[in-house]
């Protein structure tokens, strides 16, 4: 039986429209995984080198990544970032909670952390950009199993796929 780890997606154009669009779609993220998957074809340092299937709880800060299809994925595709991509983990933390303190509380962490993060890499307030920010974040059941990080994704305007990082971009 997966276990889940949720995923929300939020745009930003205006900070109206931004606000309205917070819970426009949410992916749940099974730890289970196909036969075979593990990590995305990586460097000595990291980097992902091609395009390659991993683990759903492999992705790593400066990884690049294919939207995930479906609601509830196993496996994500990670890119290099000089190849077109929807998605770029730009910061993760893991929270200090013992007990699973609510799906609300998890996602207004989530927000708050995401956008400050977002603030430091892109180089302006999320809700002045044009860009796109979704996050990964613990469920109860996949609390109970030790997950605890939100991993903070960021991706092109109206979800066009980008290249190459997005850090310092100030769009």
């Amino acid at each position: 039986m997966p276990i889940a780890r949720n995923a929300k997606y939020r745009t930003a154009k205006h900070a109206v429209a931004a606000a309205a669009a917070l819970c426009a779609l949410t992916l749940a993220l099974g730890a289970c995984s196909f036969p075979g998957s593990g990590d995305a074809k990586r460097d000595s340092s990291g980097v992902a080198t091609e395009s390659s299937k991993a683990d759903a709880f492999k992705v790593k800060v400066g990884d690049c990544l294919e939207k995930p299809n479906g609601s509830e994925v196993q496996d994500v595709t990670i890119i290099p970032c000089p190849q077109d991509h929807d998605f770029e983990a730009f910061a993760a933390t893991n929270l200090e909670d013992s007990a699973y303190p609510g799906d609300a509380v998890i996602t207004q962490k989530a927000e708050d952390f995401c956008s400050k993060e977002f603030a430091t890499f892109v180089g302006k307030p999320f809700d002045e950009s044009g860009l796109e920010m979704t996050y990964f974040f613990p469920t109860s059941e996949s609390w109970k199993t030790g997950d605890k990080e939100i991993v903070c994704l960021v991706g092109g305007a109206a979800g066009a796929q980008t290249k190459g990082s997005l850090k310092g971009s100030k769009k």
